[in-house]
C-alpha cells in the first residue's frame, strides 16, 4: 500500500485498502480533536494526514531498507509508529484540554 511502485488506480484492492485505512486515520483524527472548540482544533484532515505521513514514512524506512534500517532502528515497526503517535498526541493533550476549559 505505501510503496511507490504501487501507483494510485492500478491496482483496485490496494486502492481499497488504502482508502479503508485512510478512512479508519481520519474516523480516529475526528474523535481524537472532538471535544475542543471547532474555532481552534486543529483540522481533523490535517491530523489524518499526519498520521498517514508518519506511518508512511515508517513503512518506507522498513520498505527500503530492511537490512540496514533492523541495525540502525531497535523498535519494530508498530512500536515506532506507536510511539510516534504517543508523541504527537500527547502534544495535541494540553491544547485540547486548555481549549476545553475556555468554553
Amino acid at each position: 500500500m505505501f510503496e511507490a511502485g504501487f501507483p494510485a488506480g492500478e491496482h483496485q484492492d490496494l486502492d481499497r485498502a488504502r482508502e479503508a485505512a485512510f478512512a479508519f486515520v481520519r474516523k480516529a483524527a475526528q474523535n481524537a480533536v472532538g471535544g475542543a472548540t471547532a474555532a481552534s482544533r486543529p483540522p481533523a484532515q490535517m491530523v489524518a494526514l499526519h498520521v498517514w505521513s508518519l506511518t508512511h514514512g515508517i513503512a518506507n524506512l522498513f520498505i527500503s531498507h530492511v537490512d540496514d534500517n533492523r541495525r540502525l532502528l531497535p523498535l519494530l515497526p508498530g512500536e515506532l509508529r506507536e510511539a510516534g503517535l504517543m508523541i504527537y498526541l500527547q502534544s495535541l493533550g494540553p491544547l485540547l484540554a486548555f481549549q476545553r476549559t475556555q468554553t
